[in-house]
């Protein structure tokens, strides 16, 4: 009987250390799965793994670290496709208006330039240089009140040319009334301005200047052509019907009138006539 028991014993016995030799090299499941588990604890999943934590994650790596994600590059500064112009250097004007006049020696600031008003009737440009030169000897006409004393025959002829060539217009201002010779020149001042029209006329009595000529300067500087009488006559007139001058400038105008005596001698009348628009 206890002799069974040892047999049993010792069966039991060699049958738990056949089962050590054979499975001790491995260890129990439980303990296999516990260890798949937790192994590399502390370390990261590699990049791509699933259930990786994303950078920045509490418990990632930093950067650098082995197995670590990249870190971003820095954001770059927007740029802009509109440059702004380099600053000018002293002195030098980034725009392209000229530079301001610069005053005259003595420190007086020259005048603007006066641009001449637009022609108000046909000229002949071709005749402005002998113009010019024929003025500089000229002399002031004579004038007179508008409306000469009667039996004149001057005055006569220039009242019925005006009925012609000046319809509907009145004497404005004085008389340019003279004796000139053959190539004289003579001048007198006319005012006109907007909100009129105007016409000049002349007349010579036959046998006396048989060609008279009328030429108006434009100021300021009376070297500009604005109305000229272009034919060969004794009766001229710039302005004269059906093409009246009609200043479009709001303030009066000085223009200057040159009354020329082309061809022949004798006494001459100029009367500046006008009426309203």
């Amino acid at each position: 009987m206890i002799d069974n028991r040892k047999v049993r014993v010792w069966s039991l016995a060699a049958l738990a250390g056949a089962a050590i030799a054979c499975g001790g090299n491995n260890p129990p499941p439980n303990a296999a799965s516990a260890g798949t588990a937790t192994a590399g604890m502390g370390q990261p999943p590699p990049p791509g793994y699933a259930g990786a934590p994303p950078p920045g994650y509490p418990g990632a790596p930093p950067p650098g670290y082995p197995g670590a994600a990249p870190a971003p590059a820095p954001a770059q500064p927007p740029t802009y496709a509109t440059a702004y112009p380099a600053p000018a250097p002293p002195g030098a004007y980034a725009t392209a208006y000229p530079p301001p006049a610069q005053p005259a020696p003595g420190g007086a600031a020259p005048a603007p330039s006066q641009p001449a008003p637009p022609p108000l009737a046909p000229t002949d440009p071709n005749s402005l240089q002998a113009i010019l030169q024929g003025i500089q000897n000229a002399f002031p006409g004579a004038v007179a009140p508008g409306g000469a004393a009667a039996g004149d025959l001057t005055d006569a002829g220039l009242k019925l040319l005006a009925a012609r060539a000046a319809p509907g217009m009145q004497p404005e201002g004085d008389q340019l009334k003279q004796s000139l010779t053959e190539g004289q020149h003579a001048v007198m001042m006319v005012t006109l301005q907007a909100g009129k029209c105007y016409a000049i006329v002349g007349f010579s009595a036959p046998g006396a200047v048989k060609d008279l000529d009328l030429n108006l300067l434009a100021p300021p500087l009376y070297m500009t052509l604005a109305g000229q009488d272009l034919t060969h006559n004794n009766t001229p007139s710039i302005g004269g019907s059906p093409s009246p001058m009609c200043p479009v400038i709001a303030f009066p105008l000085q223009y200057k009138l040159d009354v020329f005596a082309k061809s022949g001698s004798g006494q001459v009348a100029v009367q500046l006539y006008s009426k309203s628009k």
